[in-house]
């Protein structure tokens, strides 16, 4: 029986353009906690992220999967964290600085550092909903010669699916013999993380620290990096508007994190 849920945030449970969740989509989630359940994210954002959603749900306190796996928060405290040495984010700088105008990462302290200031990701994250996010004034080259925190998350972002492509191939043909995880999170982005860090691991972590089945899990996502998770456990869920791959993979396309709260609540009952 299901008894845990793991839900992706951008463009599942947040709205695209406000993140924001609909009202009937809190309400189900109240429903789901109501009944003893777990409702945790798996995102590939910072827990502190969703500081912005907890008012509208009577502050329940979320765990969650973060930076696609890189860290677990639970029970108000982060578990682990995977984050990059100083050698493999230097040598990615360097082997890809071709791509640094497209670049965003993420310390350990949540604070964004880009690789060029005014850039397209410089500014698609400053109008942002999200006021409390800090960002680091200079350059990635700056921070990279005053590193205070590690870096634990990369995100290479752009303005078309061509430029994407490109640097895949770019990529993959620099760094073939890399361990490190690069996976697609829609057409025009990327996530760079250590190898343990995914989602599907980071739920596996999560599962053995509280001793949880994982016939007890089910997950709802949208993109192609939530595939793993749901070629992980039999319930898996898929948005409508979800990318077609990951629909493939799903066991279910819903039109709602609420259509998939309430398809589990019957079969419960």
């Amino acid at each position: 029986m299901v008894k845990i849920i793991f839900c992706d945030l951008d463009d599942t449970l947040l709205q695209p353009k406000t993140k924001d969740i609909t009202y009937q989509d809190q309400q189900s989630i109240k429903r789901w906690l109501k009944c003893g359940h777990i409702f945790a994210l798996a995102t590939a954002r910072h827990h502190s992220f969703l500081n912005n959603i907890t008012d509208k749900l009577c502050d329940y306190d979320f765990d969650c999967i973060g930076w696609n796996g890189a860290e677990i928060y639970m029970n108000h405290e982060v578990v682990r964290l995977y984050p990059f040495s100083s050698y493999e984010l230097n040598e990615l700088y360097q082997k890809m600085s071709k791509y640094k105008s497209m670049l965003k990462v993420t310390n350990t302290e949540n604070m964004y550092i880009f690789g060029e200031i005014g850039s397209y990701p410089y500014q698609l994250f400053c109008n942002e909903h999200n006021k409390n996010q800090k960002i680091y004034p200079y350059p990635l080259e700056e921070y990279l010669r005053n590193e205070k925190y590690p870096i634990i998350h990369i995100n290479y972002i752009f303005t078309t699916p061509q430029e994407a492509f490109q640097f895949s191939k770019v990529y993959h043909n620099v760094f073939q013999d890399s361990l490190l995880q690069c996976q697609v999170t829609s057409p025009t982005s990327f996530d760079i993380t250590m190898p343990i860090a995914t989602k599907e691991q980071g739920i596996q972590t999560y599962l053995e620290i509280n001793d949880i089945p994982i016939e007890d899990v089910a997950v709802i996502g949208d993109s192609q990096n939530d595939i793993g998770m749901m070629k992980l456990v039999q319930n898996s869920f898929c948005m409508t508007h979800g990318d077609k791959k990951a629909q493939r993979a799903a066991a279910r396309i819903v039109d709602s994190v609420s259509a998939a709260i309430e398809y589990l609540l019957e079969e419960i009952s």
